[in-house]
């Protein structure tokens, strides 16, 4: 499919090279800039998809919650309703946290992305 997708995209800047090679005005220079911007957000859809937390990381927090869960409560000789709460909640928080940051979308927390913006904005008037 990648392969796929470069090849079309090579294609595509063949004939955008050739039509600004034909017809240099205004008109065309907005044409290849829209397609630049196509192919740029077809990278970043692919990099969000790509860059997501591990199985393994995963498996690992799964691994660690359960085992505290289970050492608070068979080490408890008097059972305190706070520690039995408390721990297995954090714990919950923390997973949900890595859970809503691993996804790109929804969620309650996303990442500020002006700077990078600004910075390929500043790469593209270079």
């Amino acid at each position: 499919m990648l392969k796929r997708t470069a090849q079309l995209q090579s294609e595509l800047w063949a004939e955008a090279g050739a039509v600004a090679h034909d017809a240099p005005n205004a008109i065309t220079s907005l044409f290849i800039s829209s397609w630049n911007d196509t192919f740029d957000l077809s990278e970043k859809r692919l990099a969000a998809l790509e860059n997501r937390i591990p199985v393994s990381i995963w498996i690992m927090l799964l691994s660690i919650s359960l085992l505290t869960c289970f050492v608070i409560g068979y080490s408890a000789r008097r059972r305190f309703w706070m520690a039995s709460v408390i721990s297995p909640l954090m714990i919950a928080i923390v997973m949900g946290l890595v859970a809503d940051l691993n996804s790109d979308r929804a969620g309650l927390i996303h990442a500020d992305y002006r700077s990078l913006v600004r910075l390929e904005s500043n790469r593209h008037s270079q």
